[in-house]
């Protein structure tokens, strides 16, 4: 596929851009109102979605002429084919923004008729999508360009053709590791179910051996053996609460001396998701509320309302808040742990997906700064069983050989085609870093 770079201008370069660009996050700053009015997947949360991505593309081509045309001479980027047409023959762009911009909403763009998503993967970075001079370079960018001039059998050189060359047989494969966030017990055992999905996408991908393998840690992640072991990965998947904040709950009192306890009076939480037909997930509050308050929403949308949402800072700059406090870092059981922190002398693995609550203008730019190539996530707050879906479209794409904004735009069709093109989930994510980072240059 190919990749057109969009450069915009640095702040205070271009005085229209900045008074545009604050507009549309003024504009996004009202989706969580709309949220806590009529539902965390209200098909009113469209129209926000609309006019705000109307607002970024209008401003993108004022200051870019023909930003969105192919046709223009424009710096672009050629990943190597992976054999399917359906990923070869795509077209992304690929926006080249300050940090203080990286959060907005641009998979929202809309061109009057259509989101761009639709038809093309986008994805936002601090730099081109070429990738960086040689002594710059990570070892998976290494390997990207010597995949360009691999050459299999009967001369092809897609994936299938030279994955043997890239990956020998014998070789140890990229170690993806699930990191479940803090919640309570209960809740926690229904978190794995993302790590469920994740292993069947990455099994469901090329014929023989997985283009990677996932590591479930059977004790907890602490922020302390994270760091320590961050380096032995490629792929970090962190998967915490995505409607609300996390946040230390205080009422459960001394939680490991109770946990024994707590956990033999759980029931079955296959039979209680089916018996309630809902997933509770918010931390911070009593269990039995969370679950209340998602049967309430099962019945009637009306109850249902976002305790996050976005908001428009003094400078117009989209960013993550909650009437309680944002959610700034990784919250494990030990304790929090900061992107920079993972960062330190350069120890953060390439690919990181934080499916946890606005992780996008709440993390992202921080892990993309600390060393990530690439970071995915949500924009705003969801439900978990769309959360958890998007995901699995996301890895079954990788695990095919897509490149990562490509499985992102594969993953949002399959979201929009599975729950509707008026369920906001299939917009509710972005990309950030390289769109073409790929599992099989782990």
């Amino acid at each position: 596929m190919r990749w057109f770079d969009i450069i915009l201008p640095e702040p205070g370069t271009d005085q229209s851009l900045d008074r545009d660009l604050a507009e549309a996050a003024a504009l996004a700053a009202r989706y969580p109102q709309v949220q806590q009015r009529d539902g965390l997947d209200a098909a009113s949360l469209l129209p926000v979605m609309e006019q705000t991505g109307r607002c970024l593309f209008e401003a993108l081509s004022r200051t870019v002429p023909r930003a969105f045309d192919r046709t223009r001479p424009a710096a672009t980027v050629d990943a190597p084919d992976v054999g399917e047409a359906a990923h070869d023959n795509l077209t992304g762009f690929h926006l080249v923004v300050d940090g203080q911009w990286l959060g907005l909403p641009w998979n929202w763009l809309h061109n009057g008729l259509h989101f761009l998503l639709e038809q093309h993967p986008l994805c936002a970075s601090l730099r081109p999508a070429a990738l960086p001079p040689t002594p710059a370079r990570r070892p998976w960018m290494q390997r990207q360009v010597r995949a360009g001039f691999l050459v299999g059998d009967g001369g092809a050189q897609d994936l299938r053709a030279v994955r043997d060359q890239l990956q020998a047989p014998d070789a140890r494969l990229p170690e993806l590791l699930f990191i479940p966030g803090h919640t309570d017990p209960q809740m926690r055992r229904l978190i794995y179910r993302e790590a469920e999905a994740i292993a069947e996408a990455l099994g469901d991908g090329l014929p023989g051996r997985p283009l990677a393998r996932l590591e479930v840690p059977v004790d907890a992640v602490t922020p302390g053996l994270l760091c320590d072991q961050n380096v032995a990965y490629q792929i970090l998947h962190f998967a915490g609460p995505v409607s609300a904040p996390a946040r230390h709950d205080d009422s459960l009192g001394e939680y490991w001396m109770n946990r024994l306890v707590e956990e033999a009076s759980f029931p079955d939480d296959e039979r209680l998701a089916e018996a309630l037909g809902c997933e509770g997930e918010i931390l911070g509050i009593d269990p039995v509320t969370s679950l209340l308050d998602d049967i309430c929403e099962s019945h009637s949308r009306q109850t249902a309302h976002a305790s996050a949402g976005l908001s428009a800072d003094s400078g117009g700059r989209l960013s993550a808040s909650s009437g309680s406090g944002g959610s700034s870092s990784w919250l494990l059981d030990d304790g929090p742990v900061a992107p920079e922190t993972l960062g330190q002398r350069g120890q953060l693995p390439p690919l990181v997906f934080s499916n946890s609550w606005c992780a996008v203008p709440e993390l992202g730019s921080r892990f993309v700064r600390a060393g990530a190539s690439t970071f995915v996530g949500p924009l705003v707050p969801l439900y978990s069983n769309p959360a958890r879906l998007y995901a699995g479209h996301l890895y079954r794409g990788m695990g095919r050989g897509w490149c990562a904004g490509a499985a992102a735009w594969r993953a949002a069709a399959q979201c929009r085609l599975e729950l509707g093109r008026e369920h906001p989930a299939w917009l509710s994510y972005g990309v950030l870093g390289f769109g073409s980072l790929s599992l099989q240059y782990l």
